[in-house]
């Protein structure tokens, strides 16, 4: 057996500095990725503008309603014709308390439910169900996020097939304990988190919120319209820790969500 010759053994430590400064620099590209890699996408568009080019599956985003665009009617009447259309669906309201109250929007989530429920052939297996885009800015509390979540899965957790809910959120704007209940930590239901992943912030506040609170698989959230790398959803993912989406209603693959300006 040969030894490892002293100066070898001089050279090969020499680099110790330099390969530890790699993983104190970069340990996101080290450490971390979404496996398996998520290659499906889920892309937003507005009610009346038709299906996203590419897509495997709409997002129909109705924004804040009630108050605010888009009204009940249209994002209903758009989620029950892509679900007709076989098209695997998603629909999104991000309530806003400029735009309607708790109650309203218990109301509108309520409505939108039955609607699709009864004017479609197939909703277990096209419609995923609701997603709440749930922010700070939006003039809800946490605990008021956490209680129309609550309301939101009783509403669908019934309902035939695959459709439940997402929570699309603001990862790094909440203390992590309150991003985890938001998302069902320690309580009796649950959901999908989708979070938003546009910056390295927001990439660490998902990381330490599936390590610590189990808060995984992602839907990870990826914005279209930021400058590279951030728009892109290998080098995004490639980022997060954990397991993304999978349902088998919708087929053996994994999934990200590519928001944009509806369209």
């Amino acid at each position: 057996m040969r030894l490892i010759s002293s100066r070898v053994f001089k050279s090969l430590l020499g680099l110790f500095p330099l390969i530890l400064s790699i993983l104190l620099l970069f340990p996101q590209q080290i450490i971390y990725a979404q496996s398996p890699a998520p290659s499906w996408r889920m892309e937003d568009v507005y009610p009346g503008y038709g299906s996203p080019s590419g897509a495997n599956a709409v997002i129909v985003e109705g924004e804040g309603s009630l108050g605010c665009s888009f009204s009940e009617s249209s994002i209903e009447q758009q989620t029950a014709t892509d679900v007709n259309d076989n098209l695997q669906t998603v629909t999104e309201i991000m309530p806003q308390a400029t735009c309607g109250s708790l109650s309203q929007y218990e109301s509108l989530l309520s409505n939108i439910t039955s609607y699709v429920e009864s004017h479609t052939s197939n909703p277990g297996r096209y419609w995923a169900g609701l997603m709440l885009d749930e922010e700070p800015g939006y003039g809800f509390s946490a605990s008021n996020f956490e209680a129309l979540n609550a309301y939101t899965y009783n509403a669908v957790v019934n309902t035939p097939g695959m459709s439940l809910f997402f929570t699309e959120n603001q990862p790094n704007g909440w203390p992590t304990q309150t991003y985890a209940a938001i998302n069902g930590y320690g309580t009796s239901w649950s959901t999908w988190p989708a979070p938003q992943a546009y910056t390295q912030s927001m990439v660490n506040a998902i990381n330490t919120a599936s390590s610590k609170y189990n808060i995984t698989p992602n839907l990870v959230t990826i914005d279209t319209y930021n400058a590279y790398p951030w728009n892109s959803a290998s080098y995004v993912t490639g980022l997060v820790n954990g397991s993304p989406w999978s349902n088998g209603y919708w087929g053996n693959g994994y999934w990200y969500n590519l928001w944009q300006y509806g369209t």
